[in-house]
């Protein structure tokens, strides 16, 4: 019997030590944080001195995650080296509205850093409508999304395209969103024509009955 209560208190004791230890003693501690993933500035929510067993790494992740251009984050610790290594996947622009990137996912956000001048830029009446235009860029075959210049969205919702081809910007009458797959390949078939080689002008709104200039 005495030999059960010398173990249970031996337990306690070894509970309470590892507590402190974890919780309160100089042991345990952050020796160091690293952020990775972005050179963006981003706020240190983790502090070197801080008790390992105090950072909760899906907390620090879902913080970070509240900023716009943050897709993801993922934190992890060292409990040997003290180390609290944060990882950041940044959200991928895919086009430009006005000031703000937007990415596959349909997200709008402000890129850190310069602006990226190499991406498409979407004209549209506001944020909601670019969105709407982002996924319909995001669905074009590779060879006109990596050729587009301009996205333009009317009121109607039909969309005209600015392409550079070989040099000259030729505009795409797409139209609504609808049967584009054979309006990419009525586009293919035009622009393989000896007769199309100036053409400026392409309406594919009709794509049965496709209109060059």
């Amino acid at each position: 019997m005495r030999n059960k209560k010398l173990i249970s208190l031996l337990a306690i004791a070894l509970l309470a030590g590892a507590s402190y230890a974890l919780g309160w003693s100089t042991l345990f501690t952050v020796s160091s944080v690293e952020i990775k993933g972005t050179t963006a500035y981003l706020p240190m929510t983790v502090q070197v001195g801080e008790k390992l067993a105090r950072v909760e790494p899906r907390a620090v992740a879902s913080t970070y995650e509240k900023i716009d251009f943050i897709q993801d984050a993922k934190v992890s610790r060292n409990w040997i080296t003290g180390k609290v290594t944060i990882a950041i996947t940044p959200r991928r622009p895919i086009a430009m509205y006005n000031d703000q990137a937007i990415d596959a996912l349909g997200k709008a956000f402000v890129a850190p850093g310069k602006s990226e001048t190499s991406l498409p830029k979407i004209q549209a009446i506001d944020v909601a409508a670019a969105l709407v235009a982002a996924n319909f860029f995001n669905s074009l075959p590779d060879a006109i999304k990596s050729a587009l210049v301009v996205l333009k969205v009317r009121s109607t919702g039909a969309y005209v395209l600015e392409v550079n081809v070989e040099g000259r910007i030729i505009e795409i009458g797409w139209g609504q969103s609808t049967d584009n797959d054979l309006k990419a390949k009525v586009y293919k078939a035009l622009l393989a024509q000896p007769e199309n080689a100036l053409v400026k002008r392409i309406d594919l709104s009709a794509p049965h009955a496709p209109i060059v200039k």
